[in-house]
């Protein structure tokens, strides 16, 4: 699985996923059923913090509830994963993933006001969340978007950067993996 990665329009904002984390991903849309599942992408920021490098991608906390078209990602046990992948790799909150079975990566007006709110929280030390969605089937064709909200703005979709080294790189990541 090759590293994604997505850039606003005015390059402005860059995401970098690598593939060892979007196989996680994919497995745990798997393991989920057709229900939404989620959790939360962690990481740092490239030296001119024009680019969040995630790193890693939790599932969902056991006191998460889901549905066939609903995910509300619950808080048991990520603020000791946050720690420990503070102290072990100066990791940070980055932002939300979840996944939209057999549905398109879209996200829904409460995606998008949930992420304005992980914005104006303080708290979160995270003024520019991410929102990584994978939607379709993950054992077969799949699509993945991303998203940024700085606080106080609209959403900002992310496009695919492809680059031109590697031709077939669209395909490979949003085909089965």
């Amino acid at each position: 699985m090759p590293d994604l990665e997505f850039r606003s329009a005015d390059a402005r904002f860059r995401v970098h996923v690598p593939g060892v984390t979007v196989r996680r991903l994919l497995h745990l849309c798997r393991s989920s059923g057709t229900r939404e599942t989620g959790g939360i992408l962690v990481g740092g920021y490239s030296a001119m913090l024009d680019c969040a490098r995630v790193s890693a991608a939790s599932g969902p906390p056991t006191d998460s509830v889901r549905g066939p078209s609903w995910f509300q990602r619950g808080t048991r046990g990520l603020q000791a994963w946050l720690e420990r992948r503070w102290a072990s790799r100066g990791d940070h909150y980055l932002g939300e993933w979840h996944f939209h079975p057999y549905a398109p990566p879209a996200p829904s007006n409460t995606d998008l006001q949930q992420l304005g709110r992980i914005a104006r929280t303080v708290d979160y030390h995270c003024p520019e969340p991410i929102l990584l969605i994978i939607g379709g089937d993950p054992a077969g064709k799949w699509l993945i978007s991303a998203h940024v909200v700085p606080r106080g703005q609209a959403a900002i979709p992310l496009q695919r950067f492809q680059n031109p080294a590697e031709p077939d790189l669209v395909t490979r990541s949003y085909g089965s993996d």
